[in-house]
């Protein structure tokens, strides 16, 4: 199901929560002390396939781009602990002379399947943009999946989106969880957890859409129960500056 359409409406709707957002910040390029890096967005997340060895970029901007320059990349894990060995960031990024947009190539190895990697990059203090809300540090979640078997089409009820449609399920092959591919957005999926005693469900936060109404990722968590073939789960939807409430989703599962 793609309801990105009702997105827009709820944004509206819900733009008198964040009347906060600061607009004053705009700067003039030519007022910054250092060479202006910073990273395009502040949150990014990379979910990989069961197999195979991959990797990703992440986008750096700079001001001043009139000459090459060499800015140095620090990496760690969001809770300050060293990176796993199997994901490697490049500890500098080279600009030629009159470029100001480059990718960070950062090369991710045989990580643990289901295990979320929260990734922080950081761009070296004197390369650093000083712009206020400049993003010099940018955590990006690193994923690899379990291995998906269709089931079939399914059915969701939202009770926050107001509206129903139909989704791809998927049940992992070595777990108890289960996918809804592209559920309320196309290329955003929501896994369900199901504990042992196969009635538990548990939805760790994930994103579900791009945007909603440029208040950016839209994501979901919560919990709920496994009855009958249908998932039923109340979740909290949240973007950076807020969060819009918790409603019911059911989910339907394929029958054979």
């Amino acid at each position: 199901m793609k309801i990105k359409g009702y997105i827009f409406g709820i944004g509206v709707a819900m733009a008198a929560l964040f009347t906060s957002c600061d607009t004053d910040n705009v700067k003039d390029v030519f007022q910054e002390t250092t060479i202006g890096a910073a990273f395009t967005f502040g949150a990014q997340s990379v979910s990989f396939p069961a197999n195979g060895y991959e990797g990703f970029d992440v986008e750096i901007t700079r001001a001043q781009h009139e000459e090459a320059a060499t800015i140095g990349i620090t990496a760690a894990m969001e809770d300050g602990s060293v990176l796993p060995a199997e994901i490697k960031v490049p500890s500098e990024l080279t600009f030629d002379a009159g470029e100001y947009r480059k990718m960070l190539h950062v090369t991710v190895g045989n990580i643990k399947s289901g295990v979320s990697y929260p990734v922080a990059i950081t761009i070296d203090p004197s390369a650093a943009s000083s712009f206020e809300d400049a993003i010099t540090t940018k955590v990006v979640s690193v994923y690899r999946d379990y291995t998906y078997t269709s089931l079939g089409t399914g059915k969701l009820i939202s009770e926050f989106f107001g509206g129903e449609g139909e989704a791809e399920i998927q049940k992992a092959d070595d777990i108890n969880w289960y996918k809804a591919v592209s559920l309320y957005e196309e290329g955003y999926d929501l896994v369900f957890k199901i504990a042992d005693n196969g009635k538990d469900v548990t939805v760790d936060k994930q994103a579900i859409a791009s945007d909603i109404s440029g208040y950016g990722t839209a994501y979901a968590a919560g919990s709920g129960t496994l009855e009958d073939g249908v998932i039923t789960v109340t979740l909290e939807f949240t973007v950076s500056a807020g969060s819009f409430g918790t409603a019911k989703e059911v989910i339907i599962l394929p029958t054979k």
